[in-house]
């Protein structure tokens, strides 16, 4: 390094061409960088130059991916400052503090949902009710939507009708958002038609987990298997800042109620590289489960496609803790032997080939497939898991006024004059 003379040393600097090549972009988007608050520029003494602090280039540098370059890996991250999860790249994921795969182990879904809204634990609690002039507004409304709607497309439904029957949906404050979500949760759970011949609302326990399962699946589960979709909302109920996260954050910037707050989350979600990519991992794993191909089979036509759903993680530099959890308690549950062998197939060929390590969109399909649920339910349980976090990240962006303002780098054509 050439250095830049001043100040305290002359490793504390760097030029403006040393910076723009530390984080991998043009001199132009480095003062771009500048305008926009992102980066600070320092005069050179006696010289008609700039210089930039190392310490903040290289944090700058250290929330891009890809070496840095933003504008090319589709990577550029927003940093928000929150008490909520702690995400470790090396494979460990924490809620306050909690670690994930140990609440999924020992806790209900809404225990760990009340722990990430008010960093309060006072053991399980008691049982969580539908509103009933929610419950009656949704359930008429989602009994009229097509025959092709999937549980998320009810969900959001339900949602938007459900704000529409509470007066109070505007009041912020941490405990009216938790009881919010409790309602609407109940609610939204209560609401979902059955897959089999019951009756709507009618569930196997007073738990989440218990109340959902006939959605999922036409047969009464064992005990282990309602423990295991415990655990898949436990091990989904929040991961950082993803992509739906960010949507339910910027929304609660603008101060939108908590309802606004799970339609954003529920709108991000569901694209098929988010909330939907369980049910590309469920479509490969299917044939396997059912013995209508072989793992080398399935893993072979996926490579020559070009990609393997449920691998590697934009995080992880290690394994993604929630897929060995969810695995664990999915094995435990004792499925059905001919659907677990073929994922033990599945999972072993490709660790013997060196492929990227299983994330939570793997679990979930493996899960699917060895419980025989319904098509759709991974991202239906993903959907209700996340708004427990969504809700929990809102009541942190409550504290705050519109932060979210963020400005682009033009790249386009040059104004035109008359």
């Amino acid at each position: 390094m050439s250095g830049v003379e001043g100040g305290s040393g002359v490793e504390s600097w760097l030029s403006a061409s040393e910076a723009a090549a530390r984080l991998g972009v043009q001199p132009q988007t480095l003062y771009a960088y500048v305008s926009r608050g992102l980066l600070s520029s320092h005069p050179v003494p006696g010289r008609r130059a700039s210089r930039y602090s190392r310490s903040e280039v290289e944090r700058l540098a250290a929330r891009t991916r890809s070496g840095g370059r933003p504008e090319r890996s589709g990577g550029l991250e927003i940093v928000v400052d929150t008490n909520l999860t702690l995400l470790d790249p090396a494979g460990h994921l924490y809620y306050r503090g909690w670690d994930v795969t140990e609440a999924a182990r020992t806790a209900s879904y809404e225990r760990v949902a009340e722990w990430l809204w008010s960093g309060q634990d006072e053991g399980e609690p008691a049982a969580w009710n539908s509103r009933p002039e929610a419950l009656g507004a949704v359930s008429q409304a989602v009994a009229g939507l097509a025959g092709g709607a999937t549980l998320v497309d009810r969900m959001r439904i339900g949602t938007a009708v459900a704000a529409t029957t509470d007066p109070m949906r505007h009041d912020l404050r941490p405990p009216a958002v938790a009881a919010l979500g409790r309602a609407l949760v109940s609610t939204l759970v209560d609401s979902l038609p059955p897959a089999g011949d019951q009756e709507p609302g009618t569930g196997h326990g007073p738990g989440v987990a218990a109340r959902l399962w006939p959605a999922l699946s036409p047969r009464d589960p064992s005990p282990a298997e309602l423990g295991v979709l415990n655990a898949a909302l436990v091990l989904l109920a929040d991961h950082e800042l993803a992509a739906s996260t960010l949507g339910a954050r910027v929304a609660a910037s603008t101060w939108a109620d908590p309802y606004l707050v799970v339609q954003a989350g529920l709108g991000v979600l569901g694209g098929p590289l988010h909330g939907g990519a369980t049910e590309a991992v469920r479509d490969f794993l299917g044939p396997v489960a059912e013995g209508r191909v072989g793992p080398a089979q399935a893993v072979g036509e996926q490579l020559r496609t070009g990609r393997i759903p449920g691998l590697g993680h934009a995080v992880y530099e290690g394994p993604d803790p929630r897929a060995a959890a969810l695995l664990r308690a999915l094995e435990s549950a004792e499925p059905p032997e001919a659907a677990w062998a073929g994922v033990c197939g599945v999972l072993g060929l490709l660790e013997e080939r060196d492929l990227p390590l299983p994330n939570i969109d793997m679990a979930m399909g493996a899960m699917a497939v060895c419980l025989g649920l319904a098509p759709g339910s991974g991202e239906a349980i993903f959907a209700l898991a996340r708004m427990a976090g969504w809700l929990a990240h809102a009541m942190e962006e409550y504290q705050h006024r519109l932060r979210f303002r963020p400005r682009a780098v033009y790249l386009g054509p040059p104004p035109r004059h008359a």
